[in-house]
């Protein structure tokens, strides 16, 4: 740190906190002593790495990805590498980013630089997709390996050669006899009882127990070390598929099933586009069902339906792979371009309803009464938090009428018995410790820690396409949304609905699109009890409306006998927004805060 009057003082970096961990976007905070305006931070980071060509090494291993971009104004930022002659150099430069410079030493040695002078800040890290949004360069060097030599062999050129490499290899994964996945076709005979279910049986409905049989064999698998020696099975229920394995397994499946489909290849909307893909992890496969109307099985998470497309990827460019078998360990693959569906706000939606009313002892709490329906991509993230391993695994079971837990380790390997008494044993501990996880939502949602939590009930796990709404109950009382005022109580109504965002001023402007998880809508209906004796003011300041292509915000109320019923909708029409429409959207986001101020007096009679 370089004080104006020239003092320079060092910073103990060490103490930095990480607050983000991804594989390709890391984040750190470093609290600086004595830090003030007009002073500079002039620091760099230095990076070593010595591989050896017996070692094994890979594009994947040496991968480095840096932005050009920081939160704030950079007055000189240089990368410099310097690699021997026979190492072999892959770089990525996306979203605008300034290319390296590249010379050679007196020995040969390979050496890239780029300088930049003055990089202002950006604007905002409100729903954006860095990877998408911001100059970054991506660099990698191996000796010659199989991604190498797959891109001379195939004379792919350009940047876009590291997908089409990546693609290739994807494509020559296709081997059956490598990859024995014909078990499912096995049970799903044995789901329908049925030798001529293929001709007895529609396409949807077919397809719908396939995919359930698959979700049973992939999360309802405990094997190796999981939780084998601290008897935690709890992270399980977090796993994800790799997808361009289970991708291929499928497409064996359904081309002896004589199925229609295509592979689809796709990245996140928060990663690397297809074009700058780098790594074989740089992008998703799924399977496309052809027909009247088509359907996917997505390879994801645990709560991903059969035909549900992620948030992630709805909108998203792919590249769509017809394979065809020609032998066990070849298929051919003609190829076209398309772009995944988008799902509407009313297909991602939670509606709540909540009953409160004051506590007998001083009036000074609230008891709520609540219930949850999720659908869509707002389901997911509750599912996962609040269901247990021992729900999912009985859940997916059922839904695939598989065997219960005993029967799956029946004549299992040696160590079997131990193993499944740790398994059981876990199951019953998840099982009875399922208020932590409700107690941890209703702190989340509500900003406060919650009372006398009870009744907390999973009423639909919607594990599956058939039950598609999770539903789930809970009663708690919340502290410090009433306030007393002589013979009268002040209650908070607008933080009913656990308060909605509100914008800082850093994000009322900005330069970027708008990536939102999904198109989506709420609904809010607050029932408040009114007790005996009390009259209600503040009723007409509840309402309010706004609407704009953007989406829309509306709250009412009205009272009935003893009771002031609240209903709040709260709308977003779309996953993603250009940015001269920010505005649009924060008149909508402002609506929805001022809510959260909103109170009602109950006014004691006589």
């Amino acid at each position: 740190m370089i004080k104006p009057n020239g003092k320079e003082i060092t910073v103990n970096t060490s103490e930095e906190v990480l607050i983000k961990n991804e594989s390709k976007d890391q984040k750190g905070k470093l609290a600086i002593p004595d830090l003030q305006v007009g002073d500079v931070l002039d620091y760099y980071i230095c990076k070593e790495d010595i591989a050896d060509k017996e070692a094994g090494n890979s594009y994947e291993d040496n991968d480095n990805l840096f932005f050009l971009v920081d939160e704030y104004p950079v007055l000189y930022y240089s990368l410099d590498f310097q690699f021997n002659k026979k190492i072999k150099i892959k770089t990525i430069y996306a979203n605008g980013a300034k290319h390296f410079e590249e010379s050679n030493n007196e020995e040969g040695d390979q050496l890239l630089s780029l300088k930049l002078h003055n990089i202002p800040k950006y604007q905002s890290q409100l729903w954006t997709s860095s990877l998408r949004q911001y100059p970054y360069v991506e660099i990698g060097s191996a000796y010659d390996d199989a991604l190498d030599k797959t891109i001379t062999k195939n004379h792919f050129e350009g940047q876009t050669a590291m997908f089409q490499a990546q693609k290739y290899i994807f494509e020559t994964s296709f081997v059956e006899v490598a990859h024995p996945f014909h078990m499912l076709e096995d049970k799903l005979k044995s789901y329908f009882k049925d030798k001529r279910f293929l001709k007895n049986t529609l396409l949807d409905s077919l397809m719908k127990v396939l995919y359930a049989e698959w979700k049973y064999d992939t999360f309802c698998t405990y094997s190796g070390s999981m939780g084998s020696e601290t008897g935690d099975f709890s992270s399980l229920k977090y796993r994800s598929a790799v997808s361009w394995i289970n991708t291929a397994n499928m497409a064996f499946i359904l081309t002896d099933l004589k199925v229609n489909f295509d592979v689809l290849l796709v990245t996140s909307r928060y990663t690397n586009s297809l074009d700058n893909v780098f790594n074989y992890q740089d992008f998703d496969a799924l399977i496309r069902i052809n027909g009247d109307k088509p359907m996917y099985m997505f390879f994801d998470d645990v709560a991903t339906h059969f035909n549900e497309i992620p948030g992630r990827f709805q909108g998203e460019k792919v590249v769509v792979l017809h394979p065809k078998r020609r032998n066990n360990s070849e298929y051919n693959f003609t190829e076209e371009e398309g772009v995944l569906p988008v799902s509407t706000n009313d297909q991602n939606n939670i509606d709540e309803q909540l009953n409160v009313s004051l506590t007998a002892q001083g009036m000074q709490k609230l008891k709520v009464e609540r219930f949850v329906k999720q659908t869509g991509a707002m389901r997911h993230d509750d599912q996962k938090a609040l269901l247990s391993l021992y729900d999912i695994d009985g859940n997916l079971t059922e839904a695939a009428k598989g065997l219960d837990i005993d029967n799956r380790f029946k004549d299992y390997y040696g160590g079997w018995k131990k193993y499944l008494a740790l398994i059981k044993s876990a199951f019953d501990k998840v099982n009875g410790e399922k208020s932590k996880y409700f107690n941890k939502e209703i702190k989340e949602k509500f900003d406060q820690e919650p009372q006398e939590v009870s009744n907390c009930k999973i009423i639909n796990a919607a594990l599956d396409k058939t039950n598609p709404v999770f539903e789930y109950s809970e009663t708690f009382v919340l502290d410090n949304l009433v306030k007393k005022a002589g013979n009268n109580f002040i209650i908070d109504a607008g933080k009913l609905t656990g308060g909605f965002l509100q914008l800082e001023e850093k994000n009322r402007t900005r330069d970027k699109d708008i990536y939102m998880p999904a198109a989506r809508s709420f609904n809010y209906t607050i029932v408040i009890n009114i007790p005996q004796g009390y009259n209600v003011r503040g009723v007409e300041e509840m309402a309010q409306k706004k609407s704009n292509k953007t989406g829309s915000f509306s709250s009412e109320a009205v009272v009935n006998g003893n009771k002031l019923t609240i209903k709040v909708a709260r709308v977003y029409n779309n996953n993603f927004e250009k940015a001269a429409d920010w505005h649009l959207l924060t008149d909508m986001i402002d609506t929805a805060s001022d809510f959260n101020s909103k109170k009602i007096l109950l006014e004691k009679q006589g």
